[in-house]
């Protein structure tokens, strides 16, 4: 009698409505995630511009550190999809605490060297001693923040794989409350707490994110013993639904954690990451009142990226379990193109339409930062257009089995193409924020022309020999 598959919710449905709503339920897990640096740019803004200008370039510098983290929780995202795949929730929980063991071992090193190198490192990029001193206060409590950031990150991916965004979601409403009351208590000393600026918002940064791991801990400890309870599927190591389903992408033959996988995807991700840093501190070099314009709209571009990745992240979840070449394949690709079609260009104008009324309510900032900000609008919105629509395509070809190819054109394009160009455009020229903006977007259109032209490539039937 043959075994039927496992049940739909349980399996990934993969009908464009419901990578929507997939996106939808990531969209928000992310824009909560990035929630803290929005909020403190905001909290931050009214005591001055070169402190808020400090804290553009404490994101830069935090988000080179944390680079090669994110890297290894895409990866692990691929692995843990491939294993919901098929069902086998003891290797999902396997490689999730492999995982968790080995990116806290990497962050506890970084912390070493992020600890002893940040004066070292807002010496070399602040340019002027009022940014400098903003930073090194920040920065000086959140060097510890690494391990906290990457164990909710990779908790948070857990629960996108399985499907269950809404309970991870639940946790927000813990550390946004807390964020803002203890930022407003911290950074300005309302009700007799003390007035501490800009370390008040690390502070607070802290310990938000920190009561929000507690959550997640707990649902996970919880879903562990379920998981466990349950008896050990019989005979090949796959589950009944990779027995009975070709298209899936079988788990006896891959290693627990593949490296023909996990190294090439990590280090993709983290390049693009320290890249987009590297654009960051480069365009930090620019006079303090344009580059604090800029430090104002990299929270909100943030945002728009990580709405945007939430798109790539539900093609990963749709994509990797499947066999490559598989018409199944084939099929889940063009919903996911149908849902990019959908949403790429609305995200484009609700980015541009939130910054303007953004710009329109900043009354406590400048006016020269306010008109550089509403100068760089229609830039970022361009940016945001191109770049969602290039990172989606690049996860469907990550997660079907390509991903050196789109490590060497994806880390190519940025470290040959964007970022020397952009060097000399800031430093041997010093030209403009806007044409420095405008390479920016660039590399991105050449990206999504090389992708696009392989993702056509595999869309195409593959033709047997006779």
């Amino acid at each position: 009698m043959p075994v039927s598959p496992l049940p739909k919710p349980v399996l990934l449905d993969r009908e464009t409505p419901s990578i929507l709503k997939l996106a939808g339920f990531l969209s928000l897990s992310g824009l909560f995630s990035t929630s803290a640096i929005l909020i403190d740019a905001n909290m931050v803004g009214p005591i001055g511009d070169e402190t808020l200008a400090g804290l553009g370039l404490c994101a830069g510098l935090y988000g080179v550190f944390m680079a090669l983290l994110f890297g290894l929780g895409s990866g692990a995202q691929i692995l843990l999809t491939r294993a919901f795949g098929v069902g086998d929730m003891r290797l999902f929980y396997r490689r999730l605490l492999r995982m968790l063991a080995l990116g806290l071992g990497m962050s506890f090193i970084l912390v070493l060297l992020f600890r002893f190198n940040i004066n070292f490192l807002v010496d070399r990029l602040a340019t002027t001693s009022g940014i400098g001193f903003a930073a090194k206060r920040y920065l000086e409590l959140m060097v510890y923040a690494p391990p906290l950031s990457f164990a909710a990150y990779l908790l948070t991916i857990s629960f996108d794989v399985k499907r269950q965004a809404p309970r991870e979601l639940k946790g927000f409403a813990i550390e946004l409350p807390l964020n803002i009351i203890l930022n407003a208590l911290l950074i300005y000393g309302w009700f007799g707490a003390p007035e501490l600026g800009i370390k008040g918002a690390a502070i607070a940064t802290l310990i938000s994110q920190s009561a929000r791991l507690v959550y997640l801990v707990g649902l996970l400890a919880g879903d562990m013993r379920a998981a466990y309870a349950l008896p050990v599927p019989k005979s090949s190591g796959l589950a009944p639904s990779a027995r009975t389903n070709p298209d899936h992408q079988g788990q006896a033959e891959e290693p627990l954690l593949p490296r023909h996988v996990l190294v090439p995807v990590t280090l993709n991700v983290a390049a693009l990451i320290v890249g987009a840093q590297a654009y960051q501190l480069l365009f930090a070099q620019q006079p303090y009142l344009t580059f604090a314009a800029l430090a104002l709209m990299t929270p909100w571009l943030s945002v728009a990226n990580v709405l945007g990745r939430s798109v790539a992240m539900s093609a990963t979840l749709t994509c990797a379990d499947l066999k490559p070449g598989s018409e199944t394949l084939r099929q889940a690709i063009g919903s996911v193109l149908k849902a990019l079609r959908y949403l790429a260009p609305r995200l484009a104008l609700l980015f541009v339409g939130v910054t303007l009324v953004a710009d329109a309510l900043s009354w406590h900032i400048s006016d020269w930062v306010r008109i550089n900000f509403l100068l760089l609008i229609p830039y970022g919105g361009v940016l945001v257009l191109v770049r969602t629509v290039s990172v989606t395509i690049g996860a469907i070809l990550r997660a079907t089995d390509r991903p050196k190819w789109v490590f060497w054109v994806q880390v190519g394009l940025q470290w040959g193409f964007g970022v020397p160009l952009l060097m000399i455009v800031t430093h041997v020229f010093e030209l403009s924020l806007y044409i420095a903006y405008g390479i920016l977007i660039l590399e991105e259109l050449l990206r999504l022309a090389i992708m696009w032209l392989r993702l056509r490539r595999l869309m195409r039937p593959q033709v047997s020999a006779p």
